[in-house]
């Protein structure tokens, strides 16, 4: 279940600034916070920060609500001595929000001066070494909107990330390297656990459901799906592994998880593209190949979205059109299905022995990205675009998608930066979040 971020709100100035434009503020931005942040917990400060005192008292009533994030609302000018006095007291990161002045008029006094207290509070803050960030303009301004909401969001990601258990379904497939990685290192960077449930569980779940479950899964495929081209026995394998999985992830308490689908999964004709598919959009991502960095990334783009991650492969370019192609084997969820362009269940496209979704994905914004360990610390890989109108023209599932960098030239960026070949494509335009997410983790970021 996702973690309320705890967020404190104060509206603050020196004590020698008239209090009418504070006091509107206080209203005003503190009941707008309340309303906008739904996924939060929210404590508005019951009064005006204007002394030492009131802050004190400030941080003594955050501390019992155990506030992770304090949103600063200028309601006028305010010393150095509030913010780092709570950022010193609290430990926990600061949003500087200075809104504009109020409308001016000849002869008349300076209503605020918040632009210049931000930046004279923030640069205070650098140099004490305290967590902050600096937001200028008005809460009716969809840019700032934007910012706070991103700046709560990712927070709230973060919080999110630390503590996650990450299930194992074995190991990596053969000759994967690239999907080999450091728990350990995972653990210190994003504060992930994972564990392991071996195959061999999965199969001798799969061996002992009851019977009818079983065909009653297989009918209910049946309704959804052409599935002509599904051998028999497949089918049944597609039921029983999903009936298993479904199951067994909440058993083992996995909130995301990765699983090695071949070779084992494919001589047992259990490979298990569609299955993954259909879970994620049920909300149990388990990310295929065994490849858990690929999959990091989808945690963040999940908790950021709610939205199902494809795991995928860059496959091809098109220099006329400047788009390049994602495919995988048949793994994307039903969300992300184009029924314009037919979708069947068919067979998996390479090895065969499983399920996959044949299908072309749908247009819209996407944002491709990837963790990746390199030498012991971790990267963040993205690449923003727009997935175009795409008829599929090989087996799986594809989606063509148009980027900003002439794509020769990013051909060469993969290549020159050692970035692997799975990436996490979320229909939605997030770049800004993880990049945000992936400087709170000092994870630094390789724009593709």
């Amino acid at each position: 279940m996702k973690q309320k971020l705890n967020v404190g709100v104060v509206v603050t100035l020196s004590g020698r600034w008239p209090r009418e434009l504070p006091n509107r503020r206080f209203e005003e931005y503190g009941g707008w916070l309340e309303r906008s942040l739904p996924e939060s917990r929210v404590f508005r400060f019951e009064k005006l920060i204007g002394s030492r005192e009131d802050m004190a008292e400030c941080i003594e009533t955050f501390k019992k609500q155990e506030v992770e994030l304090v949103i600063q609302v200028y309601g006028a000018f305010t010393g150095d001595d509030i913010c780092c006095g709570l950022a010193d007291a609290l430990h926990v990161p600061i949003v500087l929000w200075a809104p504009r002045e109020e409308q001016w008029v000849r002869d008349d006094r300076l209503y605020a001066n918040a632009l210049c207290s931000a930046a004279m509070n923030g640069a205070s803050m650098k140099r004490i070494g305290a967590e902050h960030h600096i937001v200028f303009g008005n809460k009716e301004e969809e840019r700032v909107h934007s910012e706070i909401l991103r700046i709560v969001n990712a927070y709230a990601v973060v919080k999110n990330m630390r503590g996650i258990t990450f299930g194992l379904f074995g190991y990596r497939p053969t000759a994967f390297y690239n999907c080999s990685f450091d728990e350990v290192v995972i653990r210190r960077t994003f504060g992930i656990d994972i564990e392991e449930t071996d195959l061999k569980v999965v199969f001798d779940r799969m061996a002992v459901l009851d019977e009818k479950e079983v065909q009653d899964e297989v009918s209910h495929v049946r309704s959804l799906w052409d599935i002509d081209s599904v051998p028999e026995e497949y089918l049944e394998n597609h039921a029983r592994l999903y009936l298993t999985l479904k199951t067994l992830m909440p058993e083992q308490k996995y909130e995301y998880a990765s699983i090695k689908c071949w070779p084992e999964m494919g001589n047992l004709h259990t490979t298990p593209c569609a299955v993954l598919g259909r879970l994620a959009d049920e909300g149990l991502f388990i990310s295929c190949e065994g490849d858990v960095d690929a999959a990091i990334a989808a945690v963040a783009s999940n908790l950021i979205t709610g939205l199902s991650p494809f795991i995928t492969d860059l496959i091809n370019i098109d220099e006329a059109e400047n788009t390049v192609t994602f495919w995988h084997c048949g793994n994307a969820a039903p969300s992300l299905h184009n029924e314009e362009d037919s979708v069947k269940m068919c067979d998996h496209p390479l090895a065969g022995a499983g399920t996959a979704f044949w299908c072309s994905l749908k247009e819209g914004p996407v944002t491709a990205a990837r963790f990746s360990n390199i030498d012991g610390h971790y990267r963040l890989f993205l690449l923003r675009g727009q997935a175009v109108p795409t008829t599929r023209c090989t087996r799986g599932s594809m989606v063509n998608v148009k980027v900003n960098t002439p794509v020769l030239e990013l051909v060469s960026k993969i290549a020159e930066s050692g970035m692997s070949h799975h990436y996490s494509v979320i229909w939605q335009d997030i770049a800004d979040e993880l990049i945000l997410i992936a400087r709170l983790l000092n994870i630094p970021v390789i724009e593709l």
